[in-house]
């Protein structure tokens, strides 16, 4: 605090009057809260007030530190003190170890060489020259910004040589701004699979939009569709339009009314579904609305994987004719509810309504339940079913989660941990839909940096860049990495 006083002090100085006028702590209340929010409010998520984490007082004064060699004094002085006075270290092991070391070296007008395999003598330099070489090898006129070990290869064969070298190389290209900007994208999932599981039929389900389709009958260029994580059941409709109230009335007559209230919808976090209508309704009917990042689809992958299965049905399904995919859409729908799923073992349909719906095949060629059909028999068969239903679900619910199991350990076998702490600088992929145009393919891969201000979750982070201020959304750790100054 006494710091905090004298810098407010030095500030009030500069002041040609000032007045200090005391609040009563009830008139002070906005600045009290201010003043306890960071502490009292470091887990909610999302927040209304921007938090900036200072990882030092602000009132420490920054001090740049620059690098010292002392030449006089290197690793090369020891050598050519033996080499050209035969002067030895006091320390007999040490003076064994030099004179071991020295026969690998010679004395040229008064410079140091090392006596080396790819040239035969490797010029030996101290660590300031040995900086300058390096970034001259690595970004100079004549650079190819080389990685780590063949930087080192080059500077060997440009007959440079110090002990230090290839540690030295990967530091120096580590911390090169540029490289760190075109990197690859790293491929590597950074934290281990959390799996999505329904606790009940149509309790979760996952939305997702289709687009741009070729133009259908009615104007029709996009299609939503909505999976339950349960059974597997899938709801789709074409749209003309994205709007807000298309998605509403969507939710409203294929989930609410004919399935009930769920208990969680996951959504991108597109305006369509985090308007003020679409929150109002499951404000209404207490539905937990989440959202995956469109940077991280991976989050509704379920809805994800369905649209694939969806798009291919329709591409066979269509030939030449695409612009009547919203008439087949129907189609491609039963064709899906009525096949067995591999994660399940059990058709959506059964898993929905306890029985398997008749499809073509069986009316056309005489299945033995349709020429066999006994409608007393019959129902007496359906509430069999029904009694047996609950330990078939059960049972599909069992073998989801071994498919999810097995699913993870395949995925978790991937993956390299990247793990981020408050402060840490980092990079951010780009985003292909916000990358600049004009540069081509020449565009960066990376931006920033970016500071972690906030941990959102799990792998997902709150990131902030100066001059821009803190994103809106977090970002997951797959679309980061640390960047080295």
């Amino acid at each position: 605090m006494i710091a905090y006083l004298k810098l407010t002090k030095e500030l009030l100085g500069r002041f040609k009057e000032y007045m200090i006028i005391q609040i009563p702590r009830e008139e002070n209340e906005q600045a009290d809260a201010l003043a306890k929010l960071a502490s009292a409010t470091i887990n909610i998520w999302p927040r209304t007030i921007p938090m900036i984490h200072l990882l030092q007082p602000s009132i420490v004064k920054q001090m740049e530190v620059g690098a010292v060699f002392d030449e006089t004094n290197s690793w090369i002085t020891s050598i050519k003190e033996y080499l050209i006075n035969d002067e030895l270290p006091s320390d007999p092991l040490e003076a064994k170890r030099l004179k071991y070391k020295a026969t690998r070296y010679s004395v040229l007008n008064g410079q140091l060489y090392k006596k080396g395999y790819s040239r035969a003598l490797q010029r030996c330099v101290g660590p300031e020259e040995a900086e300058g070489i390096l970034r001259n090898i690595h970004s100079g006129d004549c650079g190819n910004l080389a990685e780590g070990v063949s930087l080192a290869h080059k500077t060997l064969r440009q007959g440079f040589y110090w002990p230090t070298l290839f540690a030295d190389a990967k530091r120096v290209a580590a911390r090169c701004e540029a490289c760190q900007k075109i990197a690859n994208n790293i491929r590597q999932p950074p934290e281990l699979l959390q799996s999505i599981t329904s606790p009940w039929p149509f309790a979760m389900w996952g939305i997702d939009l289709i687009g741009l389709m070729p133009t259908a009958l009615g104007g029709a260029k996009h299609a939503i569709v909505a999976v339950d994580y349960f059974t597997k059941w899938v709801e789709a409709e074409s749209l003309v339009h994205i709007t807000e109230e298309n998605t509403t009335s969507f939710v409203k007559k294929n989930i609410l009314y004919r399935f009930g209230i769920p208990n969680t919808i996951i959504t991108d976090n597109r305006t369509q579904f985090d308007g003020k209508k679409f929150r109002e309704l499951c404000d209404k009917y207490g539905i937990n609305n989440y959202y995956a990042t469109p940077e991280h689809p991976q989050t509704n992958g379920q809805t994800e994987a369905v649209n694939k299965i969806i798009k291919h049905n329709l591409k066979a399904k269509l030939a030449a004719k695409k612009g009547n995919w919203a008439e087949k859409l129907p189609q491609v729908l039963w064709a899906y509810r009525t096949t067995e799923r591999s994660s399940t073992g059990e058709t959506p349909y059964f898993m929905a309504f306890g029985a398997e719906a008749v499809i073509p095949v069986e009316t056309s060629f005489s299945s033995p339940r349709v020429q066999l059909f006994q409608p007393e028999l019959n129902i007496d068969m359906i509430k069999c079913g029904m009694d047996e239903l609950e330990e078939r679900r059960k049972r599909a619910q069992i073998r989801n989660a071994a498919y999810q199991q097995r699913a993870g350990r395949y995925y978790n076998s991937h993956v390299r941990e990247r793990k981020f702490a408050l402060g840490d600088l980092v990079l951010k992929r780009v985003n292909p839909r916000t990358k600049d145009r004009a540069v081509g393919s020449l565009a960066d891969k990376w931006e920033g940096p970016y500071q972690i201000t906030g941990i959102a979750g799990h792998g997902a982070y709150r990131i902030t860049r100066e001059g821009f201020g803190e994103l809106p959304q977090p970002c997951n750790a797959q679309y980061l990495k640390i960047y080295y100054l």
